[in-house]
């Protein structure tokens, strides 16, 4: 059975980011099997395997998720396996998906890596995975 993690505001080791939305950070040395869904920002240094939802979520280089991936804005600089939708989506140089990237606006860097399609959309609503 899969786990799910709510992470709410006020609580952990989370600092403040832009609009007092709370940061969370899942560092290289964790591995978390279940889903992820925050009103937030996540930061993926660390490996997820499942579905990720956030206001924002970046995959640092040495990141990897395997599971789709929502949030208003998203940024891959490592490793993706899974749908990718985002209102804003930018794909970094060191970045591998695998997967379709449902976007309203699109940014590829030269170098980045892309199994898929890219089918434009007007706008991505986020819905929470689960209810509160």
């Amino acid at each position: 059975m899969m786990a799910a993690i709510d992470i709410r505001s006020g609580r952990g080791d989370r600092e403040s980011w832009p609009g007092d939305a709370p940061r969370t950070v899942i560092q290289g040395d964790l591995t978390i099997i279940g889903d992820l869904q925050t009103d937030g920002h996540i930061e993926i240094d660390g490996r997820v395997i499942g579905n990720v939802n956030g206001r924002s979520v970046t995959i640092g280089k040495n990141g990897q998720v395997e599971g789709s991936i929502l949030a208003d804005t998203i940024t891959i600089f490592g490793v993706a396996v899974g749908p990718v939708q985002a209102n804003k989506v930018r794909i970094g140089n060191s970045a591998q998906v695998v997967g379709n990237i449902f976007h309203n606006e699109l940014t590829v860097e030269p170098g980045a890596y892309h199994e898929g399609r890219r089918p434009w959309r007007p706008n991505i609503e986020r819905k929470p995975i689960f209810e509160r």
